[in-house]
């Protein structure tokens, strides 16, 4: 059996053929699925794009580890962000998106046969790594009574001698779930030799509250073996640019940068030219592009508690978690959403077997059709 064949299918794959199927029969189907913002990028960035692709010296290959100048922004917007300080030399890497640094992570630091730990419900790239790597994917619990944040306990109990990595997602995709700094040492407490890394792309998406806590404001990157991933597409309405960056520990991010410069070229420069401007005006564009969620998560929020349902707590990322009614079957009830009343979620079991009973809201549709879907939820019984 290949490694392909272990994989299981992608989830998003399966639900769009049933809404493309659903659209195919005339049902005016609102998609509330993908986490794929509605809203263009902002203006003042394709500003940036339009000079920047015309530099005839973005045309070359660019820097694989991402130009002096990239990363130098990153580091000054770390310091002013969170209170680190970060060397651009070593400590930080471009990445074509932060999906793919996460993709070739467990390739630069398994070997065939050892074991990353991975939460029960989670971005299914990270048993699919795994798997690609020649390694085993062990999952650890994130629960309703926990908050869904990983237990301690149960890290140190599931981690052995072969374990290389421990994956984690604060805050979390799909239920919002953010880790304080409390939580981060005490999963720095368990990680003993096995590197921990975390998935913050929603680091910068939420809608208002404490702001979430970056690893690296409690990790000693210069000692501990941590690795964190930013994104700018969900930030600042990119996701089709492709771009984001690792910070961390100079040889966890030296071994990240060897895997890349044996499988891609780098991110376009002219891509990175509008990342560090992105970065420059984080403030005003982050301002911009998150005020269409709280009126959005509002609006569905009020809708499925008219329905009876309940909704998990939380003020990060632009999901809503919610419980599945009756007996918690999340693909029968969400089958039963598109076709009863044309209205696509996502399965919480999609996420991993810890997503049972549960199922996402995406609040990344237009104002109308959040309005038009929250009708339509509203009627759940």
């Amino acid at each position: 059996m290949s490694r392909l064949d272990l994989l299981p299918p992608y989830l998003f794959t399966a639900i769009d053929k049933a809404k493309r199927q659903a659209v195919s029969e005339g049902c005016d189907v609102v998609d509330l699925g993908l986490g794929d913002p509605d809203q263009p990028t902002p203006e003042a960035l394709l500003e940036v794009m339009t000079r920047a692709i015309r530099n005839h010296a973005h045309h070359r290959y660019p820097c694989n580890q991402g130009s002096e100048s990239f990363r130098c922004a990153i580091a000054e917007w770390f310091a002013r962000r969170y209170g680190v300080n970060l060397d651009p030399e070593t400590q930080i890497l471009a990445l074509i998106g932060s999906k793919e640094g996460i993709a070739h992570l467990p390739l630069a630091l398994l070997e065939e046969g050892d074991n990353v730990l991975v939460p029960d419900i989670g971005y299914p790239v990270y048993p699919s790594s795994t798997i690609l790597a020649g390694g085993e994917p062990r999952t650890y619990s994130l629960i309703a009574e926990l908050g869904f944040r990983p237990d301690p306990d149960e890290i140190a109990a599931k981690s052995d001698a072969r374990t290389r990595l421990i994956m984690i997602n604060s805050p979390h995709n799909p239920t919002g779930a953010a880790l304080d700094a409390d939580a981060w040492r005490a999963l720095l407490s368990v990680s003993a030799d096995a590197v921990l890394a975390n998935d913050g792309a929603y680091l910068e998406v939420g809608f208002g509250g404490e702001q979430p806590v970056s690893l690296l404001q409690v990790a000693d990157a210069t000692v501990d073996r941590v690795i964190e991933f930013h994104s700018f597409s969900k930030t600042f309405n990119m996701t089709g640019w492709r771009i984001g960056f690792a910070v961390g520990n100079s040889d966890v991010i030296g071994a990240l940068d060897r895997v890349k410069q044996n499988i891609d070229s780098g991110a376009f420069t002219a891509i990175q030219e509008v990342a560090i401007h992105a970065l420059a005006h984080d403030q005003m564009l982050v301002r911009e592009v998150m005020s269409v969620y709280p009126e959005r998560r509002a609006t569905i929020v009020a809708a499925l508690r008219e329905a009876g349902i309940e909704v998990f707590r939380s003020d990060a990322s632009f999901y809503v978690w919610a419980r599945v009614p009756g007996d918690g079957d999340a693909m029968a009830f969400c089958s039963r959403v598109l076709k009863e009343h044309a209205v696509v979620v996502t399965p919480g079991v999609g996420f991993g077997p810890g997503g049972a009973g549960w199922f996402r809201i995406s609040l990344t549709a237009p104002d109308a059709r959040i309005v038009e879907g929250a009708a339509r939820l509203r009627r759940l019984r």
